[in-house]
């Protein structure tokens, strides 16, 4: 998935009209010229996809981006950072040849590579072609690979530091003890080198050891224009929510933003009842980067909020849901760096924490604010003066940074935000901005998977079986496959094609009801408890469903009642394909009325 560049003179596609982009307006709108016709007129920058000529390029190696291990996908990245230094204006040839010499490789190689990376600018393009039998598959007896791996972890990952040789002999001796034939060294030396180099050091060495040689070392990076970074982090929010039903306190949101460091305005926001995850990072991240003017309309807001563009880099704390696979093939894949600040270092994240602080400061103004901390509460019974609903401070939220934080002047940059912001993308010196190719797929590919192969019968994830019919096209019985997942909504799970796209795969049983994941985590949970080992999908549906009737009963008597019952309804209408039960859609569950009909002879 690669981006295209929003600039004059560029070829795009706008409300299924070819289109030639004119120029980019203050208000963030688009000024275009239909090529069918001639006429030209303004459009929203979310209408906007890459021209279909632009889609093609190599398939072959892009389609890999969801099959690749993580060697390939680290030898890609090493590929394009040397490929990306090369430039048009300097000698072609010597810049080969010292890039051939760095990557040892031949010229010709490096020239193939060029070709098609610059057809199409992405990680995938980079990756390596398979050779032999698909990665990951294991030709050594399962009794011998169990002797390697015990060997690995008794004698390698142990503070004696044994060598690999020594490890090669141990296992030889465990196999004729146990009447196995013993494999080559070339299998037991790769798995060594694919163990995780972390994982190894704080095995093998002492504490201080490890960290100087796995730990990140913090570097500099210079912030000059628009999208060169963009801080981001989570902060529970200081304000108590009610439920959308019964008006009932129901606890504080977790707040997600994302803020651009160069002019400090508010890329994206995301607010959500759960907890910090890499979903909620890819959400945040998904608005960043898209145009807002659908989703300001869809709200029925009416601010202008003219940010949108991929950038350069994201800079993160360390925690699980930036360090997450998902979210670094995400940015790899788009071109985005990833920056993760030095553990126990907050300064490092100053931006994004002065401006948690400033939207906090606002928010404590809000019906059932706590306060920064149980002092500045006092007396104030926040529960019982709550009174915006996770939709209502939503809305709140856009209206505040949109006509407040984004007006005021910022006293770091001695202007206010949008100005800033204007000047940044309209001035003198104004910054090329970029979208993805294919805008509804962006988030897709941020999303969480997990590794499957496809069965006879489809697919099966979390005791669930799924099937489409063109599944046996976009995938090959038995590789390994990432497939990524929703977790607000398990009726369907993502696959890449070899199209290089996304495509849904649903329930095989169209009649199940869609389900979260922590309401499939908490019906296996009770399952367990109860002592039910056999955990088919049926069972599993059935104990959703009869939690779901509890909930609703308690809904309005206790608080985690009514939290859990919004947060399916939160669920329901914010996930990426709108597939929940609406006036309309059809109930499997319910016989077929037949309509009336008059019978021609």
């Amino acid at each position: 998935m690669a981006r295209f560049l929003v600039l004059p003179g560029s070829v795009a596609v706008a409300s299924d009209r070819l289109v030639q982009i004119l120029g980019l307006n203050v208000d963030g709108s688009i000024e275009a010229r239909d090529l069918a016709n001639g006429s030209t007129f303004n459009c929203d920058p979310s209408l906007l996809k890459a021209a279909p000529r632009a889609r093609h390029g190599q398939a072959g190696a892009a389609q890999r981006i969801d099959v690749a291990v993580d060697n390939d996908w680290e030898t890609a990245r090493q590929r394009e950072a040397v490929l990306r230094t090369i430039s048009e204006q300097g000698n072609l040839s010597r810049q080969v040849a010292d890039a051939a010499a760095n990557l040892g490789v031949s010229v010709r190689t490096v020239f193939r590579w060029l070709a098609a990376y610059r057809q199409l600018p992405q990680t995938s393009s980079l990756l390596p072609n398979p050779m032999g039998p698909p990665k990951g598959t294991k030709r050594i007896d399962a009794k011998v690979e169990e002797v390697i791996e015990s060997v690995i972890n008794d004698v390698y990952l142990s503070k004696p530091r044994a060598k690999k040789e020594e490890v090669a002999r141990m296992v030889g001796l465990r196999c004729e003890a146990m009447g196995l034939k013993a494999p080559s060294r070339k299998p037991i030396l790769a798995r060594l080198s694919a163990l995780d180099k972390s994982v190894v050091a704080k095995a093998r060495l002492e504490p201080g050891e490890a960290a100087a040689l796995v730990d990140f070392v913090p570097g500099t990076y210079k912030v000059v224009k628009p999208l060169d970074v963009v801080q981001i982090d989570h902060t529970l929010a200081d304000v108590i929510v009610v439920d959308e039903e019964n008006r009932l306190p129901i606890g504080r949101p977790w707040l997600t933003l994302a803020v651009d460091v160069a002019t400090r305005v508010i890329v994206g926001f995301y607010v959500s009842l759960e907890a910090p995850s890499s979903t909620s990072v890819a959400l945040c991240i998904a608005q960043a980067v898209l145009p807002k003017e659908q989703w300001l309309r869809q709200r029925e807001l009416n601010c202008v909020w003219p940010v949108w563009g991929l950038p350069k880099a994201v800079h993160a704390d360390n925690g699980a849901d930036f360090t997450a696979a998902a979210l670094r093939r995400g940015c790899d894949e788009h071109g985005i760096k990833l920056i993760l600040r030095p553990i126990a270092n907050p300064h490092y994240g100053g931006h994004i924490e002065r401006l948690i602080g400033t939207i906090m400061g606002r928010v404590h103004l809000l019906p059932g604010s706590t306060g920064s901390n149980p002092q500045d509460k006092g007396q104030y019974p926040a529960e019982a003066q709550a009174r915006l609903t996770m939709a209502e401070l939503e809305q709140w939220l856009a209206l505040e940074i949109c006509e407040q934080y984004h007006r005021r002047i910022h006293k770091g940059i001695r202007k206010s935000p949008l100005a800033a912001w204007e000047l940044g993308v309209h001035g003198q010196d104004p910054i090329v901005r970029s979208l993805p190719e294919q805008p509804e797929q962006f988030t897709v590919s941020f999303l969480p998977f997990e590794e499957r192969r496809l069965r006879r019968d489809g697919l099966h994830m979390f005791h669930i079986r799924y099937w489409d019919n063109v599944l046996p096209v976009l995938v090959k019985p038995g590789v390994p496959i990432l497939v990524r997942f929703d977790p607000r909504n398990l009726s369907r799970v993502w696959v890449m094609g070899p199209d290089n796209n996304y495509h849904p795969i649903r329930y095989a049983d169209l009649s199940l009801p869609p389900i979260t994941l922590w309401e499939h985590r908490a019906a296996i949970q009770t399952l367990k408890e109860q002592g039910k080992t056999s955990l088919s999908e049926r069972v599993i549906f059935q104990a959703v469903l009869a939690q779901k009737e509890l909930i609703e009963k308690a809904s309005a008597k206790t608080k985690s009642a009514r939290r859990f019952a919004q947060r399916q309804r939160n669920a329901q209408s914010a996930t990426l394909d709108q597939v929940w039960n609406a006036p309309g859609t059809i109930d499997y569950s319910k016989p077929v009325v037949p309509y009336d009909a008059e019978v021609w002879e």
